[in-house]
């Protein structure tokens, strides 16, 4: 820890707002040493708390999947109080929010492939810093796409405003903002030249591999809708792990019954943990709830029943703790190829898939087989399985907004705080959030 606090202050510990230009954190010093070595910048890339911990949070708070007592939402944060009903006013209260956090990760991937292209030689050990260094500016834009810019449309992409895309350390470069289309072109070129570089198997798993690098690409295609390549990666991803836990053998015991980097986890990140979003104030919706049927063990392992009300509280997150898992794993890719192939028109294929999660989610002897040949019931059933697994990851708020675009799947979020009803209607301008208004007096940029 005491080298990574040192290196971090050699090149400038900020916090990146959107013009990456405004310093909110520590001064540099000449005596401090600069980081030249491999080792040197991948302790940069090992800082836990500022790479590891820092997803965006806004898409947990304003989307259906959890709710909040009247007062836990008054005594909350302007920006999660806000977030949570859609009110334009977020993100201007905390200097570290869901549009500096992810930009000052892509500060440190600029750093770290500098650096590399400085210092760097042709060996397995720079291949790897380079390969984690990409991906990590990859993931940082998806994560600020899916809340800062629209969402991928074919035929806007091109002139939709996307992200500032920084492709440099330096501080001064003019911030202006790209396409959506030049944003998604940018992360899938960052993620797919983070493949060969990065290793089959990481060595811890809040680092980057191979499988990890797969995965995200099929994020990527799978929320701009390029179904068929987002099965490929995530079919690419299965092949390098494709490992499932059988919760018929995890404990539910009396803490989280998930272990921190457990088999399925490809990379592990976290949601910013934000007071608002943790167990005993944020409660699970009722209508997702009830979505568990009998034999389910997800029922008993995610869910932990409040004492004197009928509700519940999320207990399965993969950190091993209270705070949000987000990162990708195995589970999210057989739903994703699954979704890929039923919307192929490849049924068998799709509940091959679908049975194999499903079998280790159930309890043996309630545990059934789906069968259909029916293709609407088919993604049905996939979507379905995407709302019970993977709760709480982040993915929800992106899955609302890309199924809105299909007015069979299309959904009103509806949510009442002291009285008042809240509405969001498919396609709404508020899918997506408002830059920070120091981030436009800082740089004149237009804002969402």
């Amino acid at each position: 820890m005491k080298k990574i606090k040192i290196y971090t202050g050699a090149i400038l510990l900020v916090v990146i707002c959107a013009s990456c230009s405004r310093q909110l954190d520590v001064k540099p010093s000449s005596s401090l040493e600069v980081p030249s070595s491999a080792a040197d910048f991948q302790a940069l890339m090992d800082n836990t708390s500022k790479i590891s911990q820092v997803w965006p949070y806004a898409g947990i708070a304003g989307g259906d999947e959890g709710f909040v007592t009247t007062d836990t939402w008054l005594a909350a944060r302007v920006t999660e109080r806000n977030a949570y009903v859609w009110d334009r006013n977020v993100f201007n209260d905390l200097d570290r929010n869901d549009w500096s956090l992810p930009y000052s990760v892509v500060y440190y991937a600029n750093v770290v492939l500098e650096g590399a292209a400085k210092y760097g030689t042709a060996g397995d050990d720079w291949n790897n810093i380079r390969g984690q260094a990409s991906f990590l500016r990859g993931y940082a834009y998806y994560q600020l796409a899916q809340e800062f810019c629209k969402v991928y449309e074919q035929g806007t992409a091109a002139t939709d405003a996307g992200l500032v895309l920084r492709e440099s350390s330096d501080l001064n470069v003019k911030s202006v903002r790209s396409t959506v289309a030049q944003t998604y072109a940018r992360m899938i070129a960052d993620l797919s030249a983070a493949v060969p570089l990065l290793p089959v198997v990481a060595l811890v798993k809040t680092r980057p591999c191979r499988a990890a690098a797969y995965a995200m690409l099929a994020r990527t295609y799978l929320c701009m809708g390029v179904y068929d390549k987002a099965g490929l990666y995530a079919d690419s991803s299965l092949r390098l792990n494709g490992t499932l836990i059988d919760y018929n053998k995890v404990n539910p015991g009396t803490g989280v019954p998930f272990a921190r980097f457990n088999d399925e986890v490809l990379f592990h990140t976290t949601s910013f943990p934000t007071a608002m979003l943790l167990p005993l104030k944020l409660m699970v919706d009722s209508n997702l709830y009830v979505l568990y049927e009998v034999g389910d063990l997800r029922k008993t392992l995610f869910f932990k029943p409040q004492p004197g009300t009928n509700w519940f509280t999320f207990n399965g997150s993969y950190d091993g703790t209270v705070i949000l898992f987000n990162g990708p794993a195995t589970d999210e890719m057989y739903l994703v190829r699954a979704e890929a192939e039923a919307r192929g028109g490849n049924m068998t294929a799709a509940l091959a898939d679908l049975n194999t999660l499903r079998k280790n989610r159930y309890a043996t002897a309630a545990y059934q087989v789906l069968s259909t040949g029916d293709q609407v019931t088919t993604l049905s059933w996939v979507l379905l399985e995407r709302r019970r697994q993977l709760l709480f990851r982040g993915l929800r708020w992106t899955d609302l907004r890309r199924l809105n675009k299909e007015p069979a799947l299309a959904k009103t979020l509806r949510k009442i705080v002291g009285g008042q009803l809240y509405e969001l209607p498919p396609g709404d301008a508020r899918y997506v959030w408002p830059i920070p208004q120091q981030v436009i007096g800082d740089t004149g940029m237009a804002q969402n």
